[in-house]
């Protein structure tokens, strides 16, 4: 390569560092064995710092602020609503194939939801709720008394026993029913459940009866006000992919919150099709089923945790009008569990675009409709998740051979014009501008695209971007096994913990799997590059490369290791080959020589 050619090769490999080490930095080292887990340090931390959310319930918009809604007596709830402050908390547990839920009396609400098939970085049943936090799918209005009413902490009925267990297997249906009955003329709130086996979504069907008597403006809100709890080891990592969405339309509205000091709020008016809340791995949404919402109010707030952690904590809730005052029904599913690519489209309502990547104009065509695809697909007949990236690899391998076969060529070219090249830089040492255009002239004449060398890592970054979003946030990879020292492959494989930070990247570990993509980066670039005044690329690239990888998830390292390996052995054969070649025409050109010289003797 030339001067510019070599330029150009170290921009494009300080924008992909430079993105991959943002994106990625403060990755989790070894976790510090401590009586209290990090979950439970920011559960403390989130009950002392987190107020209540607003909830905007008026449609001339006057945010509710729930903080005001949870001081008990009178003046609080009014006539029509303080008698429900008291009354029986009776739990009902709802288990299916999926999950294990438990339902109050107190608000009529969820209360616990655990997720099966899936444990926290240290090993605890994943619960989504966060049982300090109260119920959620509440209910907020304006009453006829001018009280701002959260059913929340508001007590209703229900025919169960307390501690009653239904567990549904098969095809089997259930449902629990809660009244709030408001006065003797027939005014009250009725919230149904309904359960099937094997889904994680549940049916929720409101009834609003002689509506008139107790909302004033025509309208509630059916809120969840609180983001899920944390399930993984690091609360910055899980905490960058925390976001709220609203579906206006075809619309995606997406609020993300990022300052602490800096709350967002996204109120919405027209037709909604569902909202939602999702951390890393877990999502919850709420879904019209037999009309959509009128529109919906968001707010998102951002909390600092230990140890430069951080959360965000987000409130969500349809805008629900009141058509009929005497009997108004609305029927709403509610999704509670992984974000799982392939059960989010299954629903067809477009829920799979809460899956975000970086680049998301570039990457998500390739996420979605390539590398997932194809990763499910030979998760099907391979179990494990490492070899099915390995699979990928040479897939990949297979598909830009051809570019990097033009790369080899375009370099060896390169190299025999050299002297070439030296010889007019020298005649035109003192000619910049003629200098450049008599070389671009002999790489037309000689048929060479100085740029070939970088085409296969052009076509690679947004592959690795594409990668590094699935193993980041896809929770089929979430803690898969692959074997040796290697026990999940969407967070980095640490195998050393150093007692001091490495300066300027400021990682205090190393990776196993960065270390080896490393290394064969330096065996590739040694075979490649033959110019000694590139040398110092192939000792920088591969060391600066290997501690930025380091921070990155290990079926990242994993496919990039494996892609080395293959075009290092791809090109070990294709040098052995040449230089076979090169031997074969050097013995072909000495014998028509010998002949020629016989010749002439005769």
């Amino acid at each position: 390569m030339d001067r510019n050619s070599i330029l150009g090769f170290v921009l494009i490999g300080i924008i992909l560092v430079a993105w991959l080490y943002f994106q990625s930095k403060n990755t989790p080292p070894k976790p510090p064995e401590t009586q209290k887990t990090e979950q439970q340090v920011n559960q403390d931390t989130v009950k002392k710092n987190i107020p209540q959310t607003n909830i905007d319930t008026s449609k001339k918009q006057v945010a509710i602020d729930t903080s005001k809604v949870t001081q008990p007596g009178l003046e609080k709830y009014g006539i029509l609503f303080s008698k429900f402050e008291t009354g029986e908390d009776k739990i009902i547990i709802i288990e299916t194939d999926k999950y294990h839920a438990e339902f109050s009396t107190k608000g009529g609400a969820i209360i616990k939801f655990e997720v099966k098939g899936f444990v926290t970085w240290d090993k605890y049943p994943v619960q989504l709720l966060k049982l300090d936090k109260g119920g959620e799918l509440n209910i907020l209005f304006n009453s006829t008394e001018g009280k701002l009413i959260n059913t929340k902490n508001l007590y209703f009925t229900s025919d169960y026993k307390p501690w009653d267990r239904v567990n549904l297997k098969g095809s089997n249906e259930f449902k629990v029913t809660y009244e709030l009955p408001i006065d003797s003329s027939g005014a009250k709130i009725t919230k149904t459940y309904t359960f099937k086996n094997d889904s994680y979504m549940f049916g929720m069907e409101v009834e609003l009866q002689n509506s008139a008597r107790f909302i004033s403006n025509f309208e509630y809100q059916l809120a969840w006000e609180n983001s899920l709890k944390l399930t993984e080891y690091r609360s910055d990592g899980e905490g960058s992919h925390a976001q709220a969405f609203s579906e206006m339309g075809d619309e995606l509205e997406i609020l993300d919150v990022t300052k602490k000091d800096e709350p967002l709020k996204s109120d919405l008016n027209g037709q909604t099709k569902w909202v939602s809340s999702r951390i890393k791995y877990f999502t919850v949404f709420l879904i019209p089923e037999d009309k959509k919402a009128d529109g919906s109010y968001i707010t998102g707030n951002y909390f600092e945790l230990p140890s430069k952690g951080f959360e965000k904590d987000y409130s969500i809730a349809l805008k629900m009008s009141i058509k009929n005052s005497r009997s108004e029904k609305s029927k709403i599913n509610v999704y509670l569990g992984p974000v799982d690519y392939e059960i989010l489209k299954s629903y067809d309502m477009d829920l799979q675009k809460t899956m975000r990547f970086s680049l998301d104009f570039l990457v998500r065509p390739i996420a979605q409709y390539a590398i997932l695809p194809f990763f499910l697909f030979i998760h099907k007949f391979i179990s494990n998740w490492g070899i099915v990236i390995i699979v990928f690899s040479i897939f990949m391998k297979l598909i830009l051979t051809p570019f990097t076969r033009y790369q080899m060529k375009s370099m060896k070219k390169m190299g025999e014009l050299q002297p070439k090249m030296a010889a007019l830089k020298e005649k035109y040492k003192d000619e910049p501008q003629k200098q450049q255009q008599m070389l671009m002239k002999l790489y037309k004449d000689e048929k060479i695209n100085p740029a070939g060398g970088c085409l296969p890592m052009l076509l690679q970054l947004p592959i690795l971007y594409a990668l590094f979003g699935v193993f980041n946030s896809t929770i089929e990879i979430r803690q898969a096994y692959f074997g040796l020292w290697i026990h999940d492959l969407s967070v980095p494989d640490v195998i050393l913990q150093l007692p001091f930070k490495i300066p300027l990247f400021g990682i205090d570990y190393l990776s196993g799997l960065a270390l080896l993509m490393g290394i064969t980066m330096f065996i590739q670039q040694k075979m490649t590059v033959k110019d000694p005044k590139q040398m110092a690329m192939v000792y920088i690239m591969p060391i600066m490369l290997t501690f930025l990888f380091t921070t990155l998830p290990a079926g990242l390292n994993l496919y990039y290791f494996m892609f080395n390996l293959f075009s290092i052995i791809e090109q070990y054969f294709v040098q052995k080959k040449g230089k076979q070649k090169g031997e074969e025409e050097a013995v072909i050109e000495k014998q028509k020589q010998v002949l020629k010289f016989k010749g002439k003797k005769q």
